[in-house]
């Protein structure tokens, strides 16, 4: 059972996450959440985890990205994809 983990805070909420997320989860980031890709927290995630970034918070906060950005149609086709939705804030 896959789990689609959306996080919208850095702290407490990303470190829940972290702690919850599962070989073959994914995580997508959104608003304040997007500042956690300029640091290492997203180390902790299984190797086979999947991370996404909203693109319009990366771009609003101009942050740099290192994972997928996508868009507000492919974040409801991750939600079909998953078997539950998450979300962590």
């Amino acid at each position: 059972m896959s789990i689609l983990h959306t996080v919208n805070k850095p702290g407490q909420p990303l470190a829940l996450c972290l702690r919850a997320a599962s070989s073959g989860d994914s995580v997508l980031l959104i608003e304040e959440a997007v500042y956690e890709l300029m640091g290492r927290g997203l180390d902790a995630l299984p190797d086979d985890c999947a991370v996404f970034v909203m693109k319009a918070d990366a771009m609003a906060r101009g942050v740099q990205v290192r994972a997928e950005l996508i868009d507000y149609e492919r974040f409801v086709a991750l939600c079909v994809e998953h078997d539950q939705v998450l979300s962590w804030f």
